[in-house]
C-alpha cells in the first residue's frame, strides 16, 4: 500500500465486494485523497472511492504517454521536470497557486505531491541551484506579473536571490508553455539566464548494455558497489568536483539533500589493489521516482577518466534500475560537461529539452 499517496499514477485492483476476491476490477489513474476509509482516484472516467477492505493490489505506473513511442522519448517536458525535481527535493517547499496562497506553508521535501498545480518553490542552505529555484509546472492563476513578484517575494524573506529554473519544450531555445510568458518579464526585471543544462532520457535495458546486474557491468580491476548511504569518500569527492553553481554549500543540507529520497541507493565503481585494499574511482546516486530512475551526482576521479569508471557506474546503475522493472531514466548535463553527455549518447540517450536557470542581480 505504500503506492497509495497523493500525486501518484497507480494500478489499483479491487474487490468489487469487500472479502470477494473473484469478482475484481482495475482502476488507473492519480491518486487524489488517502484516507483511513479508503482512497480517491481521478480516472479517466471520473473520480472513483475504493474502500480500503476492497483494495487487493496496489503499482504505481509512469506519467501517462502523450503520444505512441518508447516510454523515455514520449513523456512531455514538464512531466520529466517533475521527476527531476521529485529527486532533489529539499525541506523547505512550497506550491504557488491561486488557491493555496492565503495558505501558503512549508512543506516536507519528502511528502510535497509533485503533480500539485501551480509554481514549485524550493529553498535550501545548499546552495545547489536545483534545490534553490522555482519551477513553474502549470498555469499559477495569478498572472505571469502577479506570480513573479510573489517568487520573488519569498526568496525575498529568505533573504536569497530569485531563481526562476525554465525550460524548453524539446531540443531547442523556445521555452515551454508552463514558462514562456515569463521572457520578457525577466529581461525587464534584470534576470540572467545559466547555461543551458541538457535533460537527457534513455532504455535503462539499453545503457545496461547487456549487464544483468550492476557486478555485471564493472570493467576489468573494478568492483561495483550498490549502498544505500553514501561514504565520507563520496562527500569529499562531490565538493571537490562541484559543477558550476551547484556548490555544495551548508554540508549538512547538502548532505540531507543527497540521502532524503526513498527509494535512494548510491553505485560505486572501486578499483581492487593487490594489498587487498580499494579506492572509489567513480560514483552516482540512483533514485526511483514514478517509475522512472533518476541518476545524478555522477563523479569520476580526475586522474582516471577516459577508462571506463564513469561507463561502468552508469552502466550498473541502469542494471540495477532495470532488475526492478524501471525502464527508462533521466539525468539532467550541464551543456559544457561534454564528457558526460557522450557517455550518456553513447549509452542511447538522447536531449529531449533544456532547461536554464534565470537570476535576479
Amino acid at each position: 500500500m505504500d503506492d497509495l499517496q497523493p500525486g501518484r499514477r497507480v494500478v489499483v485492483r479491487y474487490a468489487l465486494d469487500p472479502g470477494d476476491t473473484h469478482s475484481t476490477s482495475d482502476a488507473l489513474g492519480v491518486v487524489t485523497a488517502v484516507h483511513e476509509a479508503g482512497v480517491e482516484i481521478d480516472t479517466k472516467r471520473g473520480p472513483l472511492r475504493i474502500a480500503r477492505d476492497q483494495i487487493l493490489l496496489v503499482h504505481e505506473v509512469p506519467p501517462a504517454p502523450t503520444k505512441a513511442g518508447r516510454t523515455h522519448e514520449i513523456v512531455s517536458a514538464v512531466d520529466l521536470r517533475r521527476i527531476s525535481a521529485a529527486a532533489w527535493l529539499p525541506q523547505d517547499v512550497s506550491w504557488l497557486h491561486v488557491e493555496n496562497l492565503r495558505n501558503e506553508g512549508t512543506e516536507s521535501g519528502a511528502d510535497v505531491d509533485l503533480l500539485q498545480k501551480g509554481w514549485l518553490l524550493r529553498s535550501s542552505e545548499s546552495a545547489t541551484r536545483r534545490a534553490n529555484s522555482c519551477l513553474p509546472v502549470t498555469d499559477s492563476g495569478l498572472g505571469w506579473e502577479q506570480a513573479l513578484d510573489a517568487v520573488e517575494e519569498w526568496y525575498r524573506t529568505r533573504e536569497k536571490p530569485s531563481r526562476i529554473q525554465i525550460f524548453s519544450a524539446d531540443d531547442s531555445t523556445a521555452l515551454a508553455p508552463e514558462c514562456e510568458g515569463l521572457a520578457p518579464l525577466l529581461s525587464t526585471r534584470s534576470y540572467t539566464p545559466s547555461a543551458a543544462v541538457l535533460l537527457l532520457t534513455g532504455a535503462t535495458a539499453e545503457a545496461a548494455s547487456g549487464a544483468s546486474s550492476p557486478a555485471e557491468a564493472a570493467a576489468p580491476g573494478l568492483a561495483i558497489d550498490v549502498s544505500d548511504a553514501p561514504t565520507p569518500e563520496h562527500f569529499a569527492a562531490w565538493t571537490s568536483q562541484r559543477s558550476p553553481g551547484e556548490a555544495p554549500g551548508s554540508a549538512d543540507a547538502f548532505r540531507a539533500l543527497v540521502t532524503a529520497d526513498q527509494p535512494c541507493e548510491f553505485v560505486t565503481a572501486y578499483a581492487q589493489h593487490p594489498d587487498g585494499s580499494r579506492s572509489m574511482v567513480a560514483a552516482c546516486r540512483v533514485v526511483e521516482r514514478s517509475k522512472w530512475g533518476v541518476i545524478t551526482n555522477l563523479i569520476t576521479r580526475p586522474d582516471l577518466r577516459r577508462r571506463g569508471a564513469g561507463r561502468s557506474v552508469v552502466q550498473a546503475a541502469a542494471a540495477l534500475l532495470s532488475q526492478r522493472g524501471v525502464r527508462s531514466y533521466l539525468v539532467d548535463i550541464d551543456v559544457g560537461n561534454e564528457a558526460s553527455i557522450n557517455l550518456f549518447t553513447s549509452l542511447g540517450a538522447t536531449v529531449r529539452h533544456r532547461s536554464w536557470y534565470a537570476e535576479q542581480s
